[in-house]
């Protein structure tokens, strides 16, 4: 703050009755110009409580408690995977057969990850299906490039 941000502050008749220092009533007056500062810069903090934040739209999948246990992910895989690692694993290899679809199925494999720590179950599962679905695009793509497309094409 500059010196030409300081303004004087207008004495009261009730401000000398009640006996109140000035320095008092310049700390009031610095905290609602700081209020008001941050309203003009456009910047707001809403609390979710005072009900000003935004809806959750995974409210009945997020996990808030912290006495709830993680539901391991291993049971949000899907079925024909019985581990995460399984699923890390196959994705690596998927980026061997198809390179596109394979960084897919890894990004959304750790995405699944991070999700199921926060405690977003429902996203997590999202992920790892997305995940497994690439996965097998990735293969399919593969298998359709190395063996039917580059041998024809070479003949």
């Amino acid at each position: 703050m500059s010196h030409t941000d300081h303004h004087p502050i207008p004495q009261s008749e009730d401000a000398a009755d009640r006996g109140t220092a000035p320095e008092q009533v310049s700390v009031s007056l610095i905290g609602s110009q700081q209020n008001q500062q941050s309203v003009d810069n456009g910047y707001s903090y809403n609390d979710p409580e005072y009900g000003g934040g935004a809806e959750n739209p995974y409210r009945e999948t997020t996990e808030s408690d912290i006495n709830i246990r993680h539901i391991p992910l291993g049971q949000l895989v899907p079925k024909p995977f019985k581990t995460f690692e399984q699923v890390m694993i196959a994705s690596y290899v998927s980026v061997i057969f198809f390179f596109i679809t394979g960084l897919l199925a890894v990004r959304y494999a750790r995405r699944g990850k991070r999700h199921q720590s926060k405690g977003l179950m429902g996203m997590a599962q999202k992920d790892l299906k997305y995940a497994v679905w690439c996965i097998y695009a990735s293969v399919a793509l593969g298998i359709l490039v190395f063996l039917i497309i580059i041998p024809v094409a070479s003949v």
